[in-house]
């Protein structure tokens, strides 16, 4: 039976050339048959995958054009469904799922995804909503928390939107009070900086947080970081950034890093949970592994 080829387009994500850049390399498929599907919002690229996988038989490939928001729309739309394959398009902000991968250019030829081989990976699900690649809590959900709230503006998107999300955090949101149990052991209650709960390795377009994750083990890897005073969290970014901080010293009396298929996260007030750059709030999320729940199109390496 032949593939079907469904090709999910973000408007909102990433540069406004990128629908004309995509159908520049649609056109490029040789009268390869294919759907573009162009998003209306938020859930709506999970909404129509999961349509399309209940309504029609046969392998089917699903393409995410955009971010990891729109990749991880997509993998929860497509979750458990043997007949159905998720690639992506990386043209967002941040793109940090494809970083595990070696980065952006091994995805950005359509000829050779439509034939390429597929690897299972897992998913991280709060109950409907899942991340393929990492959830996040305290100052990087309010970094991304600020990135959605200015996408609206032109000017203030692409990766310059993470650093003045960053900036933002830093100045406003150092602290975030709860407790995170992960398969039932408490690792902390209190003031927290920031957490990660990743399957996948970067967040904002360039910080390495999870720099041993295995996004095929059924684990999700946490780390954790208590509140660090603001000058010493600014001499410490760098290091953060390329993904030195388990080994470091400096890091170690702020550091938690662990692995578990299961993290509750609780609060006494509303809090924001970071799902691949999508926001949810509330005061208590529990957050589980789908392992091996998707198949990804992984392209081989370009020559």
């Amino acid at each position: 039976m032949d593939v079907q080829h469904f090709f999910i387009l973000n408007p909102a994500a990433g540069e406004r050339s990128a629908r004309r850049k995509l159908e520049g390399e649609l056109d490029g498929l040789g009268g390869l048959p294919y759907t573009l599907y162009i998003t209306g919002g938020i859930g709506d690229a999970m909404r129509f995958v999961r349509e399309v996988c209940q309504s029609q038989g046969g392998p089917l490939r699903f393409y995410a054009c955009g971010g990891d928001g729109t990749l991880g729309e997509v993998a929860t739309g497509a979750m458990g469904q043997p007949h159905a394959a998720v690639g992506v398009w990386p043209c967002g902000s941040g793109n940090d799922f494809v970083k595990y991968y070696g980065g952006v250019a091994r995805f950005l030829d359509l000829k050779r995804q439509v034939s390429a081989g597929t690897v299972l990976v897992d998913l991280i699900c709060a109950g409907e909503r899942c991340a393929v690649n990492v959830a996040n809590v305290g100052l990087e959900a309010q970094a991304a928390k600020t990135v959605v709230s200015i996408r609206r503006f032109p000017l203030l998107q692409g990766k310059g939107a993470y650093l003045i999300g960053a900036a933002n955090a830093i100045a406003r949101h150092l602290k975030t009070d709860c407790r995170v149990t992960a398969d039932g052991e408490t690792l902390h209650e209190g003031p927290l900086l920031t957490a990660s709960l990743a399957s996948g390795r970067y967040i904002g377009g360039r910080f390495l947080c999870a720099p041993e994750a295995v996004n095929d083990d059924g684990l999700m890897d946490i780390c954790l970081i208590k509140p660090i005073p603001r000058m010493r969290l600014l001499a410490l970014l760098p290091r953060y950034q390329k993904g030195l901080h388990l080994k470091d010293p400096d890091f170690a009396p702020y550091l938690t890093y662990r692995r578990a298929a299961r993290v509750r996260v609780e609060a006494d007030r509303d809090f924001a949970l970071c799902l691949d750059g999508e926001i949810a709030q509330g005061r208590d999320f529990t957050l589980e592994t789908a392992t091996r729940a998707v198949r990804f199109i992984l392209p081989d390496p370009a020559g």
